[in-house]
């Protein structure tokens, strides 16, 4: 380990208990590094491009320039002189409009959200967490919430698709062709390999799904350095029927999924939500979830 991680991990450790230590960097990426008032700072800049029609397509730019930084104990300054570098890294390369750049930090680092938002970063998805307690009551609900199963495949997609385009107004998804099919083959995956997808139905029509899923930390997935080893429940899709909302289908959902996921020896359960949308951050609070980590992106990239 660098000296740059070991003041990075003691920042963090006292930032956020709940922040794991720095994890392995991409395998293909390219170094940056700076100093700021006399301290070295760090970091590593990846570049990913997603084919039309791919299911990360669904949820941001094609293009993507992303920065794992570590300034180490140069704090907001050494923040600010990688972005610059960074910027000036880019300089020339003529993204496309359909192209951003990205970087993770914890949430509780106001300095560095300052440095971001100077920078034109905007915050816009948050991994949220809540601990191992147990699952709150509900209180009086309509619906009924029964395992999902084959035969649910079609309704379930439903509900998954107006949830898609609703975080295409106030999220990060964008609107592409071949949607539906994409978050069909989604749906039918996640009853195969997870067989936690719950459907809340109001006298018999569907109101509501929760897809979740057991997930441990693991080089190369999405959680890897954002949640300490061991296994969590992860909130993949809540989603409830527009007419629905507001009638405790969220809630009555939530209750019984929780109770799987946390069963004995569950760190605690995750999910992201996306700031700017007005129903979930709300509700997600309540829930028990607070924000861990915050993505930030400048959309479209620096050219």
């Amino acid at each position: 380990m660098t000296s740059l991680e070991e003041q990075q991990n003691a920042r963090f450790a006292a930032l956020d208990p709940l922040l794991p230590p720095i994890a392995a960097p991409p395998a293909v990426s390219e170094p940056l590094l700076v100093t700021a008032g006399g301290r070295k700072a760090g970091g590593l800049l990846a570049h990913h491009v997603h084919a039309p029609g791919s299911w990360p397509a669904l949820w941001g730019p094609s293009e993507i320039w992303d920065l794992t930084a570590v300034p180490g104990d140069s704090g907001a300054a050494g923040l600010a002189a990688l972005l610059d570098a960074w910027r000036e890294r880019l300089r020339g390369t003529r993204p496309s409009p359909d192209s951003g750049c990205t970087l993770a930090w914890p949430s509780r680092d106001t300095e560095a959200a300052a440095v971001l938002l100077a920078h034109g970063f905007a915050p816009s998805t948050c991994l949220a967490v809540r601990p191992p307690d147990p699952p709150a009551d509900p209180g009086p609900s309509r619906v009924t919430v029964r395992l999902a199963g084959q035969a649910d495949v079609e309704a379930l997609t439903d509900l998954r698709l107006a949830e898609w385009r609703y975080t295409s107004l106030v999220g990060t998804a964008v609107p592409r062709p071949g949607a539906r099919a994409l978050l069909r083959a989604e749906v039918v995956r996640s009853l195969r390999f997870s067989g936690l997808v719950w459907l809340a139905e109001d006298d018999g029509v569907p109101a509501g799904l929760a897809a979740c899923a057991l997930a441990a930390p693991a080089p190369g997935d999405s959680i890897h350095g954002r949640l300490r080893p061991g296994r969590w429940g992860y909130v993949d899709t809540l989603s409830v029927a527009p007419a629905a909302r507001g009638g405790g289908v969220g809630r009555a959902l939530m209750a019984v999924a929780h109770e799987e996921l946390l069963r004995p020896g569950s760190l605690g359960t995750f999910l992201f939500y996306h700031p700017a949308n007005p129903l979930s951050p709300v509700f997600w609070h309540r829930q028990g979830y607070r924000p861990l980590w915050t993505m930030w992106i400048r959309r479209p990239a620096w050219s």
